[in-house]
């Protein structure tokens, strides 16, 4: 290849290809020969027995399309035999994700694969492409050589060239004769020679700079399936992968969305079928998965078996998650010449990717062609049945009828709903019955107590000491009456001992003092007020209420009513009482009276207060106080009214004049 406006040559090194290449990015697609030496440069490197460019030109004989450049030893109709048929198939294609495959035969029955490549920077024009059978290990890289000189400026001439005189360069004999040189992709160049196998190193380095390249090329695409396949293809070819899949994950089970270089596949063939069991693995780690295994590592059967299937040395998975969510997506990556991700390769993909699936995403969800299949598979059935027009409305109005009908015959146990609350008659004060100080308190709310039990100790120090003064006054009355009995002043022996009757009733009033200073239980009950806490060493008077005890039996249920639905509740209406405490235990009620005087309770607007007897005994556990939600029947009502009488109710009142 030389510059554009001379004769090409033969290129006889990968090298040179290149230079010849990168001569085409800085000229003009207008110059002379400048598509001839386009055609005759992915011919080398894709190692094609033919090229052609051409341009899509309507009433040009061979289809509408007009050839611009070839490198071909083959005239017009040649190329109307080899492509006639084939490239109105693989022109939408090409057009939709950058290229197409399908294979063929040539007139002397060798097998080839025609190649359609997009031209990014011309106006609908393609690279076609003849690859060889035996070129089918290697077809994905060939693809997408061609795929990366694709993007090469300009546009094509509006007149047509004029008749390109072929490269002289050696075409491959029939049967498998001599091919052009093979010219591998390496990172880091548009192309450059690949170095001997040999050379490889056991692990594949990925630039994070290239995989970012790489991850912007493809949010370049407007359809998701053009998208996937730029990331797929541009992956297998930095890494030198023999295949690379991805997957969307629903409901956890992948689905491969893009396998490289394969713009169609089917979906339920073995190969994919495999390809999707070794995605599903990486699904549940959030480590890359490798086959084979790292020593000591657990072998992962799916990736073992499509390891040995297709002749695979290494194969990898992993899931793309984001964070603690659930994969939405996962990769896979082979490679047949004994080569593999590094840790820090895989790394770099991942973050390509956490970059890229959003975006991925997005499309996936603007698209949604699944969700219209689904649509149209429900219209069609219901169309035999409702008829061919307004299948939904007609569904809608059937449903609504059905229901209609039923609301109007049908009824329903119907219920008011109240907050209710157990209550007990039997409740007994306990106050303290001196001034002074609570010394000790033994009980709190809820406590269960018994007759006699001791709630809780005033302070007595006080008390005895004036018990202590009262018996020393009595000793010292007592010692005056027998001094004045001595010397018979009976009147002072009088006086000593009325003295000493006073002295021994304030000791009697100090001792019953001292009694009461413990204050018990009167019943057996339980303690509805009085904190332990709140009364430790608080000082009272006498009549203070220090505990509240209510005697279990005797209990009934308080319940509150919205007014709107007090109508409804008939005498003896039986009920149920579920506690805050055992919502799953139900208590049976039944309504014993109601009050006909109405409480106001803030928003809750004027609630009516009944009175309900218990229809079992009372449980251990019950405590008077608590509270709960109650259910009182109102009888078999229509299943309409019980759905509309509130609303209709409340526009009466509004409507009302």
């Amino acid at each position: 290849m030389n510059a554009p406006g001379h004769p090409p040559q033969f290129v006889p090194d990968a090298l040179a290809l290149v230079r010849e290449l990168q001569a085409l990015r800085r000229s003009s697609p207008s110059a002379p020969g400048y598509w001839d030496q386009m055609a005759a440069g992915l011919r080398f490197l894709c190692r094609a027995q033919s090229a052609w460019i051409v341009q899509r030109a309507e009433g040009v004989a061979g289809g509408g399309w007009r050839i611009s450049g070839r490198a071909a030893e083959a005239d017009q109709a040649s190329f109307d035999a080899a492509w006639g048929r084939e490239l109105e198939a693989l022109a939408p294609r090409a057009a939709d994700k950058g290229f197409a495959v399908n294979p063929g035969t040539t007139p002397d029955g060798l097998g080839v694969f025609r190649v359609a490549i997009r031209l990014e920077f011309a106006t609908e024009s393609l690279a076609l492409l003849e690859i060889p059978q035996r070129e089918r290990a290697s077809l994905n890289e060939l693809v997408l050589r061609a795929r990366l000189v694709a993007d090469l400026p300009g546009a094509v001439p509006a007149q047509p060239a004029a008749e390109p005189a072929a490269l002289p360069v050696p075409m491959p004999a029939a049967g498998g004769g001599s091919a052009p040189p093979r010219l591998p992709v390496v990172a880091g160049a548009p192309f450059a020679a690949e170095p001997p196998s040999s050379s490889l190193a056991p692990a594949a380095q990925l630039a994070l700079s290239d995989l970012l390249d790489l991850a912007a090329q493809a949010m370049r695409e407007p359809r998701l399936g053009a998208a996937t396949l730029t990331l797929v293809n541009g992956l297998a070819a930095l890494a030198g992968a023999a295949q690379v899949a991805f997957g969307w994950s629903d409901h956890g089970y992948v689905h491969a969305a893009t396998i490289s270089h394969l713009d169609q596949f089917n979906a339920g063939s073995e190969l994919v079928e495999m390809v999707e069991s070794a995605l599903d693995e990486s699904l549940e780690h959030d480590a890359p998965l490798r086959n084979p295994a790292p020593v000591g590592a657990p072998v992962h059967p799916a990736l073992d078996r499509l390891r040995d299937a297709l002749g695979f040395t290494g194969v990898c998975s992993l899931s793309l998650r984001r964070g603690l969510e659930p994969a939405p997506a996962a990769l896979l990556v082979a490679h047949a010449d004994g080569r593999t991700l590094d840790d820090a390769s895989l790394a770099h993909v991942r973050t390509m990717f956490d970059l890229a699936l959003p975006w991925l995403i997005g499309l996936r969800e603007r698209e949604k062609w699944w969700g219209a299949r689904l649509r149209d598979w429900a219209a069609l059935r219901l169309s035999a049945l409702l008829g061919p027009q307004h299948v939904w409305l007609k569904t809608a109005g059937v449903a609504f009828g059905l229901f209609a009908l039923y609301a109007t015959f049908a009824t329903w146990d119907y219920r008011v709903n109240g907050n209710g609350q157990l209550t007990t008659d039997s409740t007994r004060l306990v106050s303290a019955s001196f001034d002074g100080r609570v010394d000790t308190a033994l009980v709190s709310s809820g406590d269960m107590v018994h007759r006699g039990d001791v709630l809780g100790v005033l302070d007595t120090r006080e008390l005895r000491q004036q018990e202590t003064d009262a018996r020393a006054e009595i000793r010292r009355y007592a010692a005056e009456a027998d001094k004045a009995r001595a010397t018979a002043a009976w009147a002072e022996v009088e006086i000593a001992s009325a003295r000493q009757e006073q002295a021994q009733a304030r000791l009697a009033r100090v001792l019953d003092m001292i009694d009461q200073a413990s204050a018990r239980a009167p019943f057996d009950g339980v303690v509805v007020e009085g904190e332990r806490k709140d009364l430790l060493g608080a000082p009272v008077r006498k009549g203070d209420k220090l505990f509240k005890l209510a005697r279990i039996e005797g209990l009934y249920v308080v319940t509150t009513v919205p007014e709107r639905d007090i109508p409804l509740i008939a005498p003896n209406a039986t009920g149920e009482l579920a506690l805050v405490s055992r919502p799953d235990v139900k208590i049976p009620l039944r309504v014993s009276a109601v009050i006909p005087v109405a409480q106001t309770k803030g928003q809750e607007g004027n609630q009516f207060m009944i009175r309900a007897e218990l229809l079992q005994a009372p449980e251990s556990w019950w405590r008077p106080g608590m509270s709960g939600a109650v259910r009182i029947d109102a009888g078999r009502r229509n299943v309409a009214w019980i759905l509309t009488h509130r609303l209709i109710d409340r526009l009466r009142m509004l409507l009302w004049w």
